[in-house]
């Protein structure tokens, strides 16, 4: 879910005037969703020259084609013109143009995550099958969705709405749901005033500022707020994360489903990347920190059980030595509910010659890792883990996946652009990458199958 999760990705380039953004949401009367959420992270959004395309499960309106039906191809979202970028929550979708003052959203909505007080919260009737406008102000810059909470940056404020019985929206309470964007002001400095991006776990969230401090709140069972759980079990205001940046900056954030991470990127006199850190906290239970979780070095929440392990300390996922012959560097990273993945290319290099490559760790039972289910490389591996970076491989299923331009994470699955259009591996229970392959016979794509659709 992870998530989760906005998880730096779902960003094109692309303008919008807010003329361009239409549809009217709600539900249509002889629909109903589902009174309990049993399927979760199982659709995915994609943008093809900024149109935003959704597929997967579809039982709460999440793919916003004015329908409730699950779709195997990608599929556009109903009434939107260009967007910027998005997020996928776990049953609902979030779009933005920054030149706007609203979010759209659709999906479900029984904690008010669409942000549209017009909208039922009401079991049966708590979805938009259509894009709905949740108000912020003038420029909305990024987005993020979490299980079933939502968050935004416009104007350099961060705003929250949905879930928040862990206290995930910030407002200094810990209460069901908040059903309109509300801004946050339980600051411990002025400068949250100046953010830069946010990114939201299952129940968790967090926001990076200019400054390159990071703030985290909400769910704190697994260490995903840099506190010990013992202590701080969750949090309802912004916690300052502890991260221990060398002589660099972050850059970058994004969340898992009860993990997140930070990129601190160290520059020279001339702003060229000269070192990097992908720092990385909270669950570690299938590896996705990059560590072994039957290590002694790692806490477990109850004794002997490896899928409690976790870590409360920033630990170095990745790091690139700081050096001036340093080439290879990380463009980007998302993160899946419980795996992330790196966009990596050469450090001057805009990707243009199709040399950026993908890297994955984490959890790979259902092929998430696009490694075909092969051995890590020093073999610190599971039939279902990873602990180290393993090359995704291209669609013959040999190394590696080159070309890449861009990628996405989400739930159990992944995504990569390559060539101008999408590629999608790991869950395809619902339809999720876009490509009708029968799971039930040919199993869960553990190498990129083309998206269809698109």
């Amino acid at each position: 879910m992870h998530t989760c999760r906005r998880f730096m990705s779902y960003i094109c380039a692309g303008l919008l005037t807010a003329a361009a953004v239409s549809g009217c949401g709600g539900s249509k009367k002889n629909e109903t969703i589902p009174t309990t959420v049993a399927i979760f992270n199982a659709h995915s959004l994609i943008f093809r020259n900024n149109t935003a395309m959704t597929m997967g499960y579809n039982a709460f309106g999440q793919l916003g084609d004015n329908s409730l039906e699950n779709r195997a191809v990608a599929t556009k979202v109903f009434g939107l013109g260009h967007m910027t970028g998005g997020a996928v929550g776990a049953e609902h979708t979030l779009a933005f143009s920054n030149h706007t003052s609203v979010v759209m959203a659709w999906g479900y909505n029984a904690y008010g995550q669409l942000g549209d007080p017009a909208i039922s919260t009401s079991v049966n009737t708590a979805f938009s099958s259509t894009p709905v406008k949740a108000q912020l102000e003038r420029p909305v810059t990024d987005v993020a969705a979490g299980g079933f909470h939502s968050l935004g940056v416009a104007n350099g404020s961060i705003y929250a709405w949905g879930n928040n019985d862990y206290g995930q929206v910030g407002n200094g309470a810990f209460s069901p749901k908040q059903t309109t964007p509300a801004k946050l002001t339980n600051y411990t400095e002025a400068s949250l005033n100046s953010a830069k991006a946010v990114a939201a776990g299952g129940y968790h969230s967090a926001a990076l500022l200019n400054n390159g401090t990071v703030y985290a709140w909400g769910d704190n069972s697994y260490g995903q707020l840099a506190f010990s759980p013992n202590t701080t079990a969750k949090s309802s205001i912004p916690m300052k994360v502890p991260v221990p940046v060398t002589t660099g900056q972050v850059e970058a954030i994004a969340a898992g489903g009860k993990f997140t991470l930070a990129l601190e990127v160290v520059r020279d006199a001339f702003n060229k990347i000269i070192g990097q850190t992908l720092w990385g906290w909270g669950f570690d239970g299938v590896g996705q920190l990059g560590i072994d979780p039957a290590s002694a070095t790692l806490p477990k929440r109850q004794a002997g059980k490896n899928d409690t392990a976790y870590t409360r300390t920033p630990v170095a996922v990745r790091s690139i030595p700081t050096a001036d012959g340093t080439t290879i560097v990380i463009k980007k990273f998302v993160a899946g509910t419980d795996h992330i993945l790196l966009l990596l290319g050469a450090r001057d290099n805009d990707g243009s010659d199709g040399s950026w490559t993908v890297k994955a760790v984490g959890y790979n039972y259902f092929g998430q890792l696009g490694n075909n289910m092969g051995l890590s490389p020093t073999n610190k591996s599971t039939e279902i883990s990873s602990f180290e970076f393993v090359n995704t491989l291209n669609t013959s299923g040999t190394p590696d996946l080159t070309g890449v331009t861009d990628i996405a994470a989400f739930g159990q699955h992944s995504l990569a652009k390559v060539g101008g259009v999408w590629y999608g591996w790991g869950n395809n229970d619902m339809g999720q990458l876009g490509n009708p392959v029968p799971t039930s016979s040919a199993g869960n794509p553990k190498i990129p199958v083309l998206v269809q659709g698109q």
